[in-house]
C-alpha cells in the first residue's frame, strides 16, 4: 500500500445524523393519553389539584368523594314523609411513583476526542429521556390495566375471559365498530380513545382498504375514535392484536417534583429546576452540579491524564400518579375501560375478510323487446328480456292464465280469446325491477 494510500484510508468525519437510530424514540402513545386527557377542558383533575399535587412532595395527598349508592327507592305512593338518603363519602388517596435518571458529562474528554461534546451531550439525554418516557408509558398501561371494567352489560356476540373480550380472528373487523355499543351499554356514550399495539394499527388498515375495493363504507369502524399506539401494549400467547377502549374524559396523571426542585434553589454549585424533557409533556425536577475529581479511568488511555478535573452531574426526578375516574363498587359498577384482545390466525393464512356487495353507483334496468302482441288461440309469441348491468335471472307471469300463459323463457302461448298483461320481473339485492307487455288473444 503507498503512503499516501495509508495516509487517507482512516479520515473520519463528525456526522450526528448517523447514529440516529440509536435513539430513536418508541411511540409512547399510552403516556401521551393520560398527558391529553389531563389537559382537556373536561379533565377529571382540576387545576387546584394538579397545582397543590405538584407542590405536595413529603405530603399525602387525599380527595373526598362520593360513593356509588344503588339503594335509592323509587315509590308509586305520595307521602308527607320523606326518608333520609344521605351520601357515604371516601378519601381517595392519590398513590405516587418515583421516577430518577442522570447522566455525567467531563468536558474536558473531549479536547482530544472526535466525537464533540454537544454530540455526546444529546445523545445522552435522548436516551435518558426516551428510558424514563418509555417507563413512564409502561406505567400508564398498567393503571388501564388495572383499572379495566369488571362489569359487561352486554357482551354481543363476545366472550369474556377475565374481565378481557375475547375476539376470534374472524370477528376482527367488527371489534372497533362494536366498542361504542360496549361502552354505551355501560353507560358510557362519550368519544372513545383506543390505546393499541402494532396488530390495531395492522387491523384498521384493513378496514381502511374498503374504501378501494369494496364501496362498503367501513371508516366508522375507527373514524369516530382516537387512536394511541405503544408497544408497551404486549400480546399474550395466541393473540395478535390488543387494545383498550377509554371514554373520553376518564383518566389523568398527576406530577411532582422534590422540594429544591420545587424552590428552584441555588446552593453551593449545586442548581435545582422544573424543567420539561423531551418526549415527555410533563414537568421534572432537575438537579445540576459539577465536582472535582480523577477522572482518569473514564476513557482509557485518552484520559489517563485528568487525575484532578471537572465533572458535570445532570439528574432529573418526578413522582407520578395516574388517576382513573374514581369507582367504591368495581364489582357492580362498570368502569369506563374496556381491554380487548384479537386471536391469531395461523401463520401465512390470509384473513377471511367478510364481503359487503352493494349497488350504489349504477342501477340496475329491465326491458322488453315488445310491449304489446297479439297471438290467436293456441298460437305463440317470443318475448325476449334484457337486463343490466349484469345478466340476472328473470322471472315471467301472466295475471291471467285463462288467457295467455308464460313459460320461463318468456314465450307466451294464447289460451282463450281475451286480453292480458305479461309481466317480466328482476330482483337486485332486495330491489324488484319489472316491465310489462299487453297480450291479445283473438
Amino acid at each position: 500500500m503507498s503512503l499516501v494510500a495509508t495516509r487517507l484510508q482512516n479520515w473520519r468525519i463528525e456526522n450526528p445524523n448517523l447514529d440516529r437510530n440509536m435513539t430513536r424514540p418508541a411511540e409512547y402513545g399510552a403516556l401521551d393519553f393520560f398527558i391529553q386527557q389531563t389537559n382537556s377542558a373536561n379533565s377529571i383533575i382540576s387545576p387546584a389539584l394538579r397545582d397543590r399535587a405538584f407542590a405536595s412532595i413529603g405530603n399525602t395527598v387525599q380527595v373526598p368523594v362520593i360513593a356509588y349508592d344503588g339503594d335509592v327507592t323509587v315509590s308509586n305512593v305520595r307521602s308527607c314523609v320523606i326518608a333520609d338518603d344521605e351520601n357515604t363519602s371516601a378519601l381517595y388517596t392519590v398513590v405516587w411513583a418515583t421516577y430518577s435518571v442522570g447522566f455525567t458529562m467531563v468536558p474536558s474528554l473531549y479536547m482530544n476526542n472526535e466525537i464533540t461534546e454537544e454530540h455526546d451531550f444529546l445523545r445522552k439525554m435522548e436516551k435518558v429521556c426516551r428510558a424514563l418516557a418509555n417507563t413512564l408509558d409502561a406505567g400508564a398501561v398498567a393503571a388501564l390495566e388495572a383499572n379495566k371494567t369488571q362489569v359487561f352489560k352486554t357482551l354481543l356476540n363476545y366472550t369474556q375471559v377475565g374481565n378481557v373480550i375475547e375476539v376470534p380472528s374472524q370477528m376482527a373487523t367488527e371489534i372497533l365498530g362494536d366498542v361504542n355499543p360496549l361502552m354505551r351499554a355501560n353507560d358510557y356514550p362519550e368519544q372513545i380513545h383506543i390505546i393499541g399495539n402494532a396488530g390495531v394499527d395492522s387491523l384498521i388498515r384493513k378496514l381502511a382498504q374498503y374504501g378501494i375495493y369494496n364501496e362498503a363504507n367501513k371508516q366508522m369502524e375507527y373514524d369516530n375514535k382516537v387512536i394511541h399506539y405503544t408497544n408497551n401494549v404486549a400480546d399474550e400467547a395466541g393473540k395478535m392484536g390488543t387494545f383498550f377502549a377509554v371514554a373520553d374524559g376518564n383518566v389523568g396523571i398527576l406530577t411532582r417534583v422534590d422540594r429544591e426542585a420545587l424552590r428552584r434553589t441555588r446552593e453551593n454549585f449545586h442548581e435545582w429546576d422544573v424543567v420539561y424533557l423531551p418526549y415527555i409533556d410533563l414537568p421534572v425536577g432537575s438537579h445540576y452540579y459539577t465536582a472535582v475529581g480523577d477522572q482518569s479511568s473514564m476513557a482509557g488511555d485518552a484520559t489517563a491524564d485528568l487525575t484532578c478535573a471537572v465533572k458535570q452531574y445532570f439528574g432529573f426526578s418526578v413522582d407520578v400518579a395516574y388517576i382513573v375516574a374514581y369507582n367504591s363498587d368495581a364489582a357492580t359498577v362498570a368502569n369506563p375501560i374496556i381491554k380487548a384482545e384479537i386471536a391469531s390466525r395461523v401463520a401465512n393464512q390470509p384473513l377471511g375478510m367478510p364481503v359487503y356487495v352493494s349497488n350504489l353507483n349504477e342501477a340496475a334496468s329491465l326491458s322488453l323487446d315488445k310491449s304489446s302482441v297479439s297471438i290467436a288461440v293456441a298460437g305463440t309469441e317470443q318475448v325476449t328480456a334484457t337486463t343490466a348491468p349484469n345478466a340476472y335471472v328473470v322471472s315471467w307471469n301472466s295475471d291471467d292464465t285463462g288467457v295467455a300463459t308464460v313459460d320461463n323463457t318468456g314465450l307466451i302461448t294464447g289460451v282463450a280469446a281475451g286480453t292480458c298483461n305479461v309481466t317480466a320481473s328482476i330482483s337486485v339485492y332486495g330491489v324488484t325491477y319489472t316491465q310489462s307487455v299487453e297480450v291479445t288473444v283473438a
